[in-house]
Order: C-alpha cells, then structure tokens, then sequence
C-alpha cells in the first residue's frame, strides 16, 4: 500500500498565494496534465473524436480553503463542470523521458474498472499489466476504456444520482473527483528507453487526421458547505486505443509515485466558492455541427491497443 501525496504545479508542495491563480492545466511528477471542454457525442454509435472547445478552469483548493468542502485536501484541486458535460484529458511530456499514468474517478481505475484497494486510509496505486499508460506516446484521454479500440465518453453527474460510474459498480457514491497517479522511471531505464524508441517508436507516425489534412499530434466528498461535488459517468462511444506500455513494467520506480485529485465542482456551485462567474452551456451535437465544428481521427491503425474492460459497456449512461 503506498500513502497518497498530492503534488501541485510544476511537481512541487504549493505555497499559499496572495492571488488565486487560475490553471489551464496542471503538472504531476513532471506530466502537464490538462482538461478540455467538448461536445458530449451520440450514442449508439461509434464517434470520430470531438475538438477541443476550450481548457476547463482549474484552481487550487488551499486559495478557496474555507469556501470548500472541510473534507477536500487542501493540496488538491478543482474545475466546475455541468451535469451531463463532457471532457477529455490531455497529456504532454518530452519524448525521452515519458511517464506513466493512472487516471481514475470515484477512485475506479479508467481503463480495468476496479477500484482502488483501501486499507488504512493508504490507496494501493500499484502499476500492474494493463492498467495505466504511458505519456508519450499516449497524447490525450477521452473516456472509459472498453475493448475493440474505443472508449465510454467522460460524462460529468452528481454524487447521488447513481448515475456515475462508481456508484453503479460500488454502491455507493462518496469520493467523485478524477484521482491521477504518475510514475517516472527507474534511473537506469533511460537507455533502455532510448532503445525502445530507436526500434520501434516514431512520433511522426501518430498523427491527427481531419478534413483530409494532419495535425501534430479517498474521502467523502458530499456535499458540504453548500457545495455539490461530482463524480464522472459514462457517456456515448469513441473510437481511441490506449497504447500498450512500450518499455515493460519494469522500466517504472515504485518509490516515484505522485499523485493528485482534482474536485469537480457543479457549475451553479462555482460562484459561491470564486466570487466568478460559471463557463458557458457546453453546445449541443446538433449545434457542434451546424458551427461546421470538425471530427477527428488518429492514423495509428498499426499500433496495438490495450485491452480494457467490457465492464463499461454494461453501465447505464448519464442522462441527455
């Protein structure tokens, strides 16, 4: 078991400022993480990957600490979102010094569907065979990972609603948030990495296709204090891959684990704690299109994919 530490930006303990600083993403064991508004697809049918309509807010909870919940770590974080809103995450780190990364939510892992193991307040965050990714090449996350190169869109809903993947697999609805956990390698992994690179790795192969042309590619947290806390459901699907570990298991030092929640806020919520105003609406597929709003899709039809969890497929999806 391996106690959780929260790091904030820049993989540093964060000072109290004087100003609260608002994020456009945030930095854990030296991978920028970031968080991105989008268009909620369809369902009932396999979905081309949605444009980014904007970076979520991200603040940090120790410049809000006594308008949030009493419970939430003051070294953690929080973004607002709507009920029923989507997103995905972003991922960017230097190519010759990846990291690899956990992402959860309600404390169930994104890619296997188990939840985090739970003794003596100490999460087990353990890397094992198909259950994290690797940055890079992994460049972004948009959902659940279901088997056959796809995922279950990441949809936002209220704890309570039953509606968010940890309360239909769990039971029960008190953690929310998305919990990221990131590893970096062994001292004496870096030319083996170099080698795995050199034989099989090319960063001009992953590329974003549209239009014909190409782009480089733990605690309860109710609500408390008046504020609802969020957790994340599963929407309509995506085709994406999450690449399989290129380097091995072995490759990733145990004793660089670092990890961070990010709370999700309800948007109607987010003035009482900021004195600021909330984002606007997300727009509507219908109107995603008329806005001639582009699809995306990756040119890594070689490239294997991870297996994931059928689990997904068999949950109910946030309400439109």
């Amino acid at each position: 078991m391996i106690p959780i530490s929260v790091y904030g930006v820049d993989n540093q303990r964060v000072e109290p400022s004087a100003e609260p600083l608002k994020l456009e993403h945030i930095v854990v064991g030296g991978l920028t993480i970031g968080f991105q508004r989008t268009v909620r697809v369809p369902q009932g049918r396999i979905n081309d990957l949605p444009a980014n309509l904007g970076n979520f807010p991200v603040y940090r909870v120790r410049d809000f600490q006594s308008r949030v919940p009493k419970n939430w770590n003051p070294e953690g974080f929080f973004m607002p979102m709507y009920s029923q809103e989507a997103l995905w995450l972003s991922f960017r780190r230097n190519h010759h010094d990846p990291r690899a990364l956990i992402v959860a939510a309600g404390n169930i892992n994104a890619i296997t569907g188990r939840p985090f193991q739970i003794k003596d307040k100490a999460i087990n965050v353990a890397l094992d065979e198909g259950n994290y990714m690797v940055v890079p090449p992994q460049p972004w996350l948009d959902g659940w990972k279901d088997r056959n190169d796809k995922v279950y869109q990441f949809v936002a809903a209220q704890l309570g609603s039953g509606q968010t993947v940890e309360g239909q697999l769990t039971g029960k609805e008190d953690v929310g948030g998305i919990q990221l956990v990131v590893y970096q390698p062994k001292p004496s992994a870096h030319s083996r990495i170099h080698q795995a690179r050199e034989a099989d790795l090319d960063e001009d192969l992953l590329t974003l296709e549209c239009a014909g042309g190409t782009l480089g590619g733990g605690d309860y947290l109710g609500s408390t204090r008046g504020v609802s806390s969020m957790g994340l459901g599963r929407g309509g699907e995506i085709k994406q891959k999450i690449y399989p570990d290129p380097y091995g298991l072995g490759v990733w030092s145990p004793d660089s684990v670092q990890n961070v929640t990010l709370y999700l806020v309800d948007s109607k919520d987010f003035p009482e704690i900021t004195g600021q105003q909330a984002l606007p609406t997300p727009i509507t597929v219908d109107t995603y299109r008329k806005l001639g709003y582009p699809w995306f899709g990756l040119s890594d039809g070689s490239w294997n994919d991870t297996k994931g969890s059928a689990v997904f497929g068999e949950l109910k999806p946030v309400d439109e």
